[in-house]
């Protein structure tokens, strides 16, 4: 199959169009609906949170009969809690060994990608696509 770069500039710029149509509507929304839903948002996470830490049950928003399921607005707001256990020695160890495998794994990661640059840059093995991406900015 030929692609010509011609063809490669229409059809950048045929999605450069629909992108724009998209971020221009998207940022519309935002205005006129995305801050007063993420200060609602806000405002019953923040409740919901001191309920929580006073003792309120909570379970009264989760499963088939959550009181937090609004048929006539076709939306279900899901309350996801997470714990963690309190202090205890064994666990720390545990904590401090996995920092540790975290770090070296962290400098193995480096020494792999140092080693491969210069086995390429020695010209002992090539490089091949792994993916492409696209990313869409607004120009300035």
């Amino acid at each position: 199959m030929n692609i010509k770069t011609s063809d490669l500039v229409c059809l950048g710029e045929r999605a450069a169009s629909t992108w724009d149509e998209r971020d221009r509507a998207q940022t519309a929304l935002d205005v006129a609906f995305g801050t007063p839903f993420e200060a609602a948002k806000d405002n019953l996470l923040r409740d919901i949170t001191i309920a929580e830490s006073s003792g309120v049950d909570l379970s009264i928003f989760s499963g088939t009969d959550s009181r937090f399921k609004f048929p006539d607005l076709h939306t279900n707001i899901v309350v996801r809690i997470t714990r963690k256990p309190t202090p205890h020695t064994k666990l720390e160890k545990l904590a401090e060994k996995v920092t540790k495998l975290e770090q070296e794994l962290k400098v193995a990661k480096m020494q792999l990608k140092h080693t491969a640059e210069q086995l390429v840059a020695q010209h002992e093995c090539d490089e091949v696509t792994d993916k492409i991406t696209l990313a869409f900015t607004r120009l300035k």
